[in-house]
């Protein structure tokens, strides 16, 4: 465990979270640091967190464990205090009220909100672990099967996916976008694309070609919408489908529905195939012709909001 469970224990928790009490138990809190020490592991692989241990067990100050600390320690305090809403005794659950009203219960509304707030910082703290494991190239991050996946891509970390797609820069999301991400370039772009894709994937111009930057574009909507399709919608940051949708006419303050979902991947579909059309013809030498005008059809005299 990368925390001090016989003293301190509780006492780096609230220094990590900012909210948890420093006189809790740290016996409370240990099991949930565990299970959430495993999930962290799976993202991040093994040989990175065997490496916070290590500094960490030989009293080293090193960034690497605060910035593996601090997600875990996020993610096992919320998830103590959603069970802390009830009081688990022998006789069964209860819920404790104050007699003196003193204290007022938090409504529904403001539990959901204060989870949500947790989960962003979670996933802002992952994001920072990820985009420090990049910044420094530490060894052992660079030999997970998760990076070298990552380097046979065409977009390679999730600094790199915003420039094509929005996702607040999240590098937590990127990674949970790398199944797709490979399924758009190996079953749509690269086969479109055909002889001398090595070559474009190999590239590091800055600027980019354009013919680059359109088999991006096509590579990131393509992953985006099969994405939403299979995977729940909670795993993205908040603004990113809310704010695709309010580009494209809807309120961005609406909760997605099922049929938002599908309706919001058809777009994405649509946008990845102009962009797919758009990169074969830059490959070819084709200069694009653009309609500045939409056709008129004189059939069709009534507009659809």
């Amino acid at each position: 465990m990368i925390f001090n469970k016989n003293k301190n224990g509780a006492k780096e928790l609230r220094e990590l979270t900012g909210s948890y009490y420093a006189n809790n138990s740290f016996s409370k809190i240990s099991g949930d640091i565990e299970v959430a020490t495993e999930e962290l592991t799976v993202l991040i692989g093994e040989s990175v967190m065997q490496l916070a241990e290590k500094y960490y067990q030989n009293g080293e100050d090193n960034e690497l464990v605060r910035k593996v600390q601090r997600p875990i320690a996020i993610m096992a305090t919320l998830r103590m205090y959603q069970k802390n809403d009830l009081s688990h005794e022998d006789d069964g659950r209860k819920f404790k009220m104050a007699t003196d009203n003193s204290e007022k219960l938090p409504w529904e509304w403001q539990l959901d909100r204060d989870d949500a707030l947790h989960l962003e910082e979670y996933y802002r703290s992952v994001d920072a672990l990820i985009r420090y494991l990049n910044k420094t190239g530490l060894q052992e991050w660079m030999q997970t099967d998760t990076y070298k996946l990552t380097q046979r891509l065409i977009i390679r970390n999730g600094n790199s996916f915003d420039m094509y797609f929005p996702i607040e820069k999240s590098e937590r999301t990127f990674l949970v976008l790398v199944p797709f991400i490979r399924e758009a370039q190996r079953l749509k772009v690269e086969r479109a694309y055909g002889d001398g894709w090595d070559e474009l994937l190999a590239e590091k111009a800055v600027p980019e070609s354009d013919v680059h930057y359109a088999a991006c574009m096509a590579v990131a909507l393509f992953a985006m919408a099969a994405a939403l399709r299979r995977l729940p919608l909670r795993i993205f940051p908040s603004g990113v489908i809310r704010g695709y949708m309010a580009k494209n006419g809807m309120a961005d303050s609406r909760i997605a529905d099922t049929d938002d979902i599908v309706r919001v991947a058809e777009w994405m579909e649509d946008d990845a195939a102009v962009w797919l059309d758009e990169m074969k013809r830059v490959r070819d030498g084709i200069i694009p012709v653009y309609d500045l005008i939409p056709k008129n059809d004189e059939r069709n005299k009534y507009c659809r909001l």
